[in-house]
């Protein structure tokens, strides 16, 4: 089906067209000044830069198909970019991408997006994500990300924590875990 790589510093003006893509096509750029459009390039550019290790681009055989990038973000993950080839669109790839993103993480998930995009609002609302906060061109989006799983992995994360801190200041602990 798909293959995913991590991507590389080859991919960063990839990446940046397709991030400022989706900036450029929002009606937000439309009343951005110049000098405004050159720092959100430059700053796109050094972000993704910055994390190109954390890029995920999604082929189908050898053809470039989408690309992602999930961050830390207060108390979860954030949703950066989900970016799939305009060719490639209404073809359930994004579908794809934010199931995987969700069932691979056990925190909230968030992600900014634009008020306009209908394609993009549809596809988180049908995820179960709400909107968390709302400006004149876009809204951050939070998925809870309940699943019962999740429950046993934060009380393992907990676990490993717990362990790291005792190591450190050399104190013994036992730690029990009952299922009601």
């Amino acid at each position: 089906m798909y293959r995913e790589e991590i991507a590389e510093a080859k991919d960063v003006d990839l990446i940046l067209d397709f991030k400022l893509d989706i900036i450029f096509s929002s009606s937000e750029a439309a009343s951005m000044e110049r000098a405004d459009m050159e720092k959100t390039v430059n700053y796109c550019e050094e972000e993704i830069r910055e994390n190109i290790d954390k890029y995920r681009i999604l082929y189908e055989d050898e053809t470039i198909v989408a690309a992602y990038f999930v961050d830390d973000y207060s108390d979860g993950k954030i949703i950066d970019l989900i970016y799939v080839m305009p060719d490639k669109r209404r073809l359930g790839i994004g579908d794809y991408i934010l199931s995987n993103i969700i069932n691979n993480n056990y925190q909230p998930l968030y992600a900014w997006i634009y008020n306009e995009n209908e394609i993009a609002n549809h596809l988180f609302k049908s995820k179960n994500f709400i909107i968390e906060e709302e400006n004149e061109y876009k809204s951050l989006l939070k998925n809870v990300n309940e699943k019962e799983e999740n429950k046993c992995i934060k009380i393992k994360m907990f676990e490993r924590e717990v362990e790291e801190l005792s190591k450190k200041y050399g104190v013994e602990y036992k730690l029990e875990c009952k299922n009601k």
